[in-house]
């Protein structure tokens, strides 16, 4: 592997799929990767104020904050690849990225959807993809050898169970099954549906609850080690 480039790896999924999960079970078996989770505490408190929950607003009101999100969102997740792909390379270290949920992600599904909802008008999406596209070639640029996917397919019902378990607070009551379906077809039309170029995908059936059960984290493991076979 060339010394100036990495291979990205992320888990993406529906909300409550299981992604931050199966995140820290990765990271506890694999602790020399460089690992980016999902950003969500910025979004609950911009500037270090908690009555400024950007993540509650956009769930209590999705037209009014949609597309003040997704920009918010886009801006987060870059900032954290930047800082991490600043960083000098290390050649004896293990040049692998492992994210929760990709840039790619934040356009594809949630800029997608509330595009097609109506949420993000044509003009607010015309400007998110001009700058996302600008943007994404000044951070990213020639530093990235491959991408890699672990897709976490979910059935939204489930989804649905684990969000209401988890009781996260701007998803009480907020984000509805209807909702769930709409990531979820997304998520199969961006990661199943299209060609992707230079992009390995490996689909794992998350519908079984696997954080405490070790016979399920094993069938997941020896798919992703397999899926990973020579990079680890």
């Amino acid at each position: 592997m060339k010394t100036n480039q990495y291979t990205l790896i992320s888990i993406e999924g529906n909300i409550g799929s299981g992604k931050s999960t199966l995140l820290k079970l990765i990271q506890q078996k694999y602790p020399d990767l460089r690992f980016i989770p999902e950003p969500v505490n910025e979004w609950q408190c911009i500037n270090g104020d908690p009555s400024m929950n950007l993540l509650g607003s956009f769930y209590e009101d999705p037209t009014r904050w949609a597309y003040t999100m997704q920009v918010y969102a886009f801006y987060s997740r870059l900032k954290h690849w930047k800082e991490v792909l600043s960083d000098p390379i290390n050649p004896e270290e293990k040049h692998l990225i492992l994210s929760e949920r990709s840039i790619e992600a934040d356009k594809e599904i949630f800029a997608v959807n509330g595009h097609k909802n109506g949420l993000i008008n044509n003009l607010e999406f015309a400007l998110y993809e001009k700058f996302y596209d600008w943007l994404c070639e000044e951070v990213f640029g020639k530093k990235i050898q491959k991408q890699m996917i672990i897709y976490l397919q979910v059935d939204p019902e489930v989804c649905h169970l684990r969000m209401q378990k988890r009781a996260r607070d701007e998803e009480k009551n907020t984000i509805s099954k209807e909702y769930l379906t709409q990531i979820h077809n997304r998520h199969e039309e961006w990661l199943l549906r299209e060609t992707h170029k230079n992009t390995s995908i490996l689909v794992l059936n998350g519908d079984k609850e696997f954080e405490s059960d070790l016979n399920q984290q094993q069938k997941m493991f020896n798919s992703i080690d397999n899926f990973l076979k020579g990079l680890l």
